[in-house]
């Protein structure tokens, strides 16, 4: 039995970066912290709901950090963005690139959306000025983003 070899590229989140949420978060829990122990300690209830919120956001950062999460999963046939379905390269209408300040995306617009199954962010974004499907350069290290610009070239013109 013949099985053809599809190579496949996996590009990840820059680490560099979730350090900024990390120390972003750490922050809030310090604040936290603070205004439950010093501020005000007679709302026990209040503050552990804030307390246990920015603990949780810190360890799915550092979760985020260990285990690596793939942004773009890129084969000959399909990309898959995060943990979404594939999308396959005949279904893509056109792609742009979106510059909003100093983060620049990849937006992918499909020609029939409907036959994807779409998570939940998704769902909310996909009738917005985005598409369900985009990939956000600015989360990634610089040369990743120029590399899966190329790549992303080869199947679709990026306008």
């Amino acid at each position: 039995m013949n099985k053809k070899l599809v190579k496949t590229d996996v590009f990840y989140y820059s680490r560099k970066k979730l350090v900024f949420y990390l120390l972003f978060n750490l922050g809030l829990l310090s604040l936290a912290l603070f205004f439950t122990w010093v501020i005000f300690p007679q709302y026990e209830l209040i503050y552990s709901f804030a307390l246990a919120t920015c603990a949780l956001s810190v360890l799915a950062i550092v979760i985020a950090m260990i285990i690596r999460h793939p942004l773009a999963v890129i084969s000959s046939s399909s990309i898959k963005i995060d943990f979404c379905a594939p999308l396959k390269w005949k279904d893509i209408k056109r792609a742009r690139k979106a510059v909003l300040g100093p983060k620049e995306l990849i937006i992918f617009e499909v020609k029939n959306l409907s036959k994807y199954k779409l998570n939940f962010m998704q769902k909310l974004i996909k009738n917005s000025k985005f598409s369900a499907f985009s990939i956000p350069l600015y989360a990634m290290d610089f040369r990743d983003a120029e590399a899966i610009e190329k790549i992303v070239e080869q199947y679709v013109r990026i306008d």
